[in-house]
């Protein structure tokens, strides 16, 4: 930290001397309760944040690379298993019974789909080599009457409206199909709100609407009047101390920054780096004053709330495991460490598989045991472990 760095007091500590704080002879009021409840809930949710980003950028990196370079070994493993299977077919198939080759291509398919293409030019000619002789062909694109009848239905069902039939121009499946329709409803859910709002524009407002649209506009200038305040005393041409001039300037584009996007709480912190406020300020604020402050805390309570979510949605499909940023840090890297032990089982049993296939002996008891697991897509329970995964 340098000297032009604003002072860096505790979360907590600094939480604590922005709530209004009573005194023996007065209780605080409800209107100063829920003020401090609101700064503790933004507070505690900037922390929730903070805490996410530093589990994000200490287990991203490592799980991602080991990952995969796991997941580069298991497909180098089913590569080789499909091209040993691919050969053995070739060769002298009468050493095989015929239930025993029906199984072996049918390991050899399942392969040919689940498995990466190998990265050498060479083996991956080969491999699409090796898929057009054995997949079947893939059908002609394009939807079938009965099947555009029955998503226009199962979407009717979805949203109680029978929809418009989209341009099928471009469109060759159903998910196709399902994107066009989806953005046709939105589009007209969007219409009919901006209607709405219009005939709400030209409607005189209710006694209610009235009160919110005053407390809104209390709300923002009491916003601005913290932003002016904090201009008026962090003003660096105003200071002759080349060091303090530094610090105000730093101060100043914090307080753009937080008044930018509306975040009350940082510019109340900036207060008390200036020292323009504290708990007893806050308290002999009027409670009209404090339910416009409460009114933007809860707006940035809305927004953090939904930026919470959209973290953890992000980082749960980066790491592809369920992430809380409520929880203790120990259970997101030990749901990563079962992944990757999960993924590092797979590549074992492949290699393990692919020695033992080498003799015939082998082979044919392999051959059996894959007869005999649950039939299913990759991935049902009962699959040999890692095989089409």
């Amino acid at each position: 930290m340098t000297a032009s760095d604003p002072p860096e007091p505790s979360a907590a500590g600094a939480l604590a001397r922005l709530q209004a704080a009573h005194t023996d002879a007065q209780r605080l009021t409800a209107a100063q309760q829920k003020f401090n409840r609101l700064l503790e809930r933004v507070n505690g949710l900037e922390r929730l944040l903070e805490g996410l980003q530093q589990q994000a950028d200490q287990l991203r990196a490592p799980h991602l690379q080991r990952m995969d370079a796991l997941q580069r070994r298991v497909a180098q493993a089913q590569q080789a298993m499909a091209f040993f299977l691919h050969e053995r077919l070739q060769q002298d198939q009468d050493g095989l019974a015929p239930a025993l080759q029906r199984t072996a291509r049918e390991c050899l398919r399942g392969l040919l789909r689940a498995a990466r293409s190998p990265v050498d030019a060479a083996r991956a000619a080969h491999w699409q080599q090796l898929q057009r002789q054995h997949l079947p062909p893939q059908p002609e694109p394009g939807l079938g009457r009965s099947e555009i009848e029955a998503l226009l239905q199962h979407f009717e069902e979805l949203t109680g409206q029978r929809p418009e039939l989209p341009d099928l121009a471009g469109i060759r499946t159903a998910e196709q199909l399902l994107a066009a329709l989806l953005r046709q409803d939105q589009q007209r859910r969007q219409a009919a709100a901006e209607r709405r709002a219009e005939r709400r524009a030209r409607r005189k407002p209710t006694p209610r609407q009235a009160q919110e649209q005053a407390q809104a506009q209390d709300a923002r200038a009491a916003q601005r009047a913290i932003y002016r305040q904090l201009a008026s005393a962090l003003h660096p041409d105003r200071e002759g101390d080349p060091a303090e001039r530094e610090r105000k300037q730093a101060l100043m584009s914090q307080a753009n920054t937080a008044h930018e996007r509306g975040d009350l709480l940082a510019l109340l912190r900036l207060q008390l780096a200036a020292e323009q406020v504290d708990g007893a300020a806050i308290a002999r604020l009027g409670d009209e004053r404090l339910a416009s402050l409460s009114l933007l805390l809860q707006r940035q309570v809305g927004m953090l709330d939904k930026a919470l979510a959209q973290a953890e949605a992000r980082l749960a499909h980066e790491l592809g495991a369920p992430v809380s940023a409520r929880q203790p840090p120990e259970v997101l890297a030990a749901q990563l460490q079962t992944r990757q032990q999960q993924l590092q089982d797979a590549a074992e049993t492949l290699e393990g598989d692919l020695q033992r296939v080498q003799d015939e002996a082998g082979l044919r008891r392999w051959l059996r045991g894959q007869a005999q697991a649950p039939k299913g897509p990759p991935g049902a329970a009962g699959r040999p472990t890692g095989l089409f995964e």
